[in-house]
């Protein structure tokens, strides 16, 4: 799989800045949240962001098995294919769960926390296929961003999504597990994709 451009970085460093505003509202549930008061993150002093480390701590990934790093266990649980088209571009979503081994709770967003990678480069999350998911997958299984993590909690669900050519079959997912701090990027958990992992939404996400 191609590395990283320079001008990726650049992008992933202005994207850090911005991510914690997120862009949609949505109801924001997770599975762990144990009472109807639970505390909304709160704002924290944040590392600057280091250029040159960026994604230097590679872990590679498996689909459907937990990956520990910086306190969070993460898992790609699937990629699903909306089976919606948009000038020959399919719609791309993650199902996630991630586990926040941590007393602090935080917010991640689609495009702080993931992308893709094709042999042109890399692809960030996309808005069109957001407000196309929040009109067509059950409230309780799509999330937009920013997401909430709840302190030593659980979120799952689908997130995303990214907009991919039509016959982009094999690609590789990227997740930067940064915690409450959005520039902490030195750690990314990386996932090749081919055809046979991609998914069709089920009955049960779909409105």
């Amino acid at each position: 799989m191609k590395t990283r451009r320079l001008s990726g970085l650049l992008l992933a460093a202005l994207i850090a800045a911005t991510a914690s505003t997120g862009c949609l509202s949505n109801k924001k549930k997770t599975l762990a949240q144990k009472e109807n008061n639970e505390p909304r993150p709160t704002a924290a002093s944040h590392s600057p962001v280091d250029l040159s480390k960026i994604g230097t701590n590679v872990i590679n990934g498996e689909i459907g098995k937990e990956v520990e790093a910086n306190d969070t266990v993460f898992t790609l649980n699937s990629v699903i294919d909306a089976g919606v088209r948009d000038n020959e571009k399919k719609f791309i979503y993650f199902d996630i769960t991630l586990k926040n081994n941590t007393a602090n709770a935080y917010s991640l967003s689609t495009i702080n926390n993931f992308y893709i990678t094709i042999p042109e480069g890399d692809i960030y999350s996309d808005v069109q296929t957001q407000l196309y998911a929040k009109s067509h997958f059950a409230e309780d299984k799509y999330y937009v961003d920013p997401f909430d993590i709840p302190s030593n909690g659980q979120f799952s669900g689908l997130v995303g999504g990214f907009k991919l050519e039509e016959n982009a079959n094999s690609f590789e997912v990227s997740f930067y597990p940064t915690g409450d701090d959005p520039n902490n990027k030195e750690t990314v958990i990386k996932y090749e994709i081919t055809a046979d992992d991609i998914q069709a939404p089920s009955d049960d996400i779909v409105k």
